[in-house]
């Protein structure tokens, strides 16, 4: 589980443009009994697990040693968080003053209620609160205790006991040193529940989007979102922002010969692999090793480079007979779930590094109560996701303006026998396309394997075209070097840009072209990639281009997509569980024959 370290800084600081208002709730008159504002050690009621104590997350039938050492870790916990949280706000000059209303920006920052953002967000006193945010359910409902905590909205921004005629209500679990018994009414935790994991969270996780699961999506929709959300769309809003018209088109191409015999013999060792899996009834429980087979499907629809030449394909006979593997070795990162130089690289406490993201949405994944293992390792997963790991790679810019750097994948090929791929000669038929209309044009294209960037730069580059790259891996002055100079030299015409890294929080105007190179599990993901583009400011009309393979995973991704489309409307943009977290069926269905 993800632990909150470090000092609160008073503010969150987001990702994505802002396009839907959250409305404020009055801080006063909730009735909470909760005076302290310390934290509760439990996690049983983390938008992680999604289960309060009814639902079974502690285990009642362990010893009493067992139990009795299970709650001394939670109330150390709980005593750690805290310190940390008083010594911050006693040190924090925005901590001492009472707002008539606080306004968060890209509110979805503090989607992890652990994280020292959020925390210090929560100790923030005004008498009103707002939340901007245009994509408030990326992953999961869950995500949303966090919006509904700092709004504290009222019933389901607090934590009840079940005892009858107890009337214990409070903000934050508050129990004693020995976590026993609750400060404020003095039941056990067991007796204590929230009421936002209990009858929305825990019903769609258990059930879907059927029986009590549906039930939960119409509460949510009709006693939280309905009460407190300001929906504002562009097409809602379209007489007073007059936003150029937006073009998105898909582009389904067939592998050439060599691509699809070496996607075909990828396809049929995963299928093989599948159904090892679904034959022993531990299909939920490998998801580590079915996302490595479903990224390495994708990733062959790219490039077969990224499968042969990949961190992953070191001593790995099956892709050594799929094709012949160069030496060497990447300076960088590597995730050990996408096997991708890591972005915002978080460290297990087994030592094994892997992308914020990656490990983020593998948590996402398991069933309630299921036991998260470190995909490499195979041990206990515990990840720090507040502090930021490093190995050496530090803050190379990465690339561009000039000469391709040969680190990465680009270091373990023969460049003198490089060939292309089908995906990156009709990315190059494009922008041909694109300068035979408009001699000024740019573009940004989005992957979201930061390999294939490397590969497109390095095809683009000897083709004569002028290209810079951004990628999470950049120190903040790279970054800004790179885009100050996508802006202002007229002959740059190309940013390629990994969808983690530059997804959200960018403005990119000066583009009115869009090629987004591999379909990504969420929706919501690609609509605030083109929306870097679509947006006030921009006069030219938009084109977005959506690169796909036929009879291949990618056209069952897209299917999936439009699935959980309908259910991200039938909300707010509801929760699609985000594809992050794929269901037995939709498994199935990937890997179906």
């Amino acid at each position: 589980n993800g632990k909150a370290n470090g000092k609160a800084n008073g503010k969150a600081n987001g990702k994505a443009n802002g396009k839907g208002k959250k409305a404020a709730e009055p801080e006063g008159g909730n009735g909470a009994k909760a005076k302290g504002k310390g934290k509760g050690g439990g996690n049983d009621d983390s938008d992680e697990d999604d289960s309060d104590y009814s639902a079974g997350s502690d285990s009642e039938g362990e010893g009493e040693a067992d139990g009795a050492q299970q709650r001394s870790v939670r109330a150390q916990r709980a005593a750690e968080r805290d310190a940390r949280v008083a010594l911050a706000v006693a040190n924090s000059t925005l901590h001492q003053v009472r707002w008539s209303r606080v306004v968060l920006d890209e509110a979805h920052a503090i989607k992890d209620r652990r994280c020292a953002t959020a925390q210090a967000t929560f100790e923030l006193t005004a008498d009103f609160r707002w939340c901007l945010s245009g994509t408030p359910l990326q992953n999961r409902v869950g995500e949303l205790y966090s919006l509904v905590q700092f709004l504290r909205l009222d019933p389901y921004s607090y934590y009840f006991c079940k005892v009858d005629g107890c009337d214990c209500k409070c903000r934050e679990y508050r129990f004693d040193a020995e976590y026993r018994h609750c400060l404020f009414c003095g039941h056990s935790p067991l007796q204590h529940f929230s009421l936002f994991n209990r009858d929305i969270v825990n019903p769609i996780r258990k059930f879907g989007y059927v029986g009590a699961g549906r039930n939960g999506f119409l509460l949510l929709k009709r006693e939280v979102l309905s009460k407190a959300l300001l929906r504002r769309t562009k097409a809602g809003r379209a007489d007073e922002m007059v936003l150029p018209p937006k073009l998105v088109t898909l582009e389904a191409n067939f592998l050439d010969d060599r691509e699809q015999d070496f996607y075909q013999a990828i396809y049929t060792q995963s299928v093989a692999q599948f159904g090892a899996y679904v034959q022993a009834g531990t299909l939920l429980n490998n998801y580590a090793h079915i996302f490595d087979l479903l990224t390495r499907l994708r990733q062959a629809t790219d490039h077969p480079y990224l499968v042969l030449h990949s961190k992953r394909a070191e001593g790995d006979e099956s892709l050594q007979h799929a094709g012949e593997a160069m030496d060497g070795c990447s300076a960088g990162v590597i995730c050990g779930l996408c096997f991708e130089d890591a972005e915002e690289p978080v460290r297990a406490r087994c030592a094994h590094l892997f992308c914020k993201g990656c490990v983020q949405d593998y948590m996402a994944s398991h069933a309630e109560g299921a036991a998260m293992h470190c995909p490499t390792c195979s041990q206990p997963l515990s990840v720090d996701l507040t502090t930021a790991a490093t190995a050496g790679r530090a803050d190379l810019p990465s690339a561009s303006v000039g000469k391709p750097l040969h680190r990465g994948i680009l270091g373990r090929l023969d460049l003198s026998r490089f060939q292309s791929s089908t995906k990156i000669e009709a990315l190059l038929e494009e922008i041909h396309h694109m300068q035979a209309h408009d001699a000024a044009a740019k573009a940004i294209v989005f992957s979201q394997f930061v390999s294939f960037l490397d590969i497109m730069e390095y095809r683009l580059m000897r083709a004569g075209i002028k290209v810079v790259k951004l990628n999470g891996g950049m120190a903040v002055t790279a970054r800004e070097a790179v885009l100050r100079a996508f802006r202002e030299d007229p002959d740059v015409r190309l940013i390629l840009i990994s969808l983690k890294a530059g997804g959200v929080a960018l403005n990119l105007t000066v583009a009115s072209h869009i090629y987004l190179m591999d379909p990504w599990w969420n929706p919501a993901a690609e609509y605030q990639a083109i929306d870097r583009a679509h947006r006030l400011g921009q006069t030219k009309p938009i084109r977005a281009v959506r690169f796909v393979v036929r009879n291949t995973v990618e056209e069952r991704i897209l299917r999936l997509q439009d699935k959980k489309r309908l259910v991200f409307e039938g909300t707010v943009g509801g929760d699609a569980a985000s594809l992050s977290q794929l269901s037995e069926e939709d498994l199935r269905f990937l890997f179906q024959n």
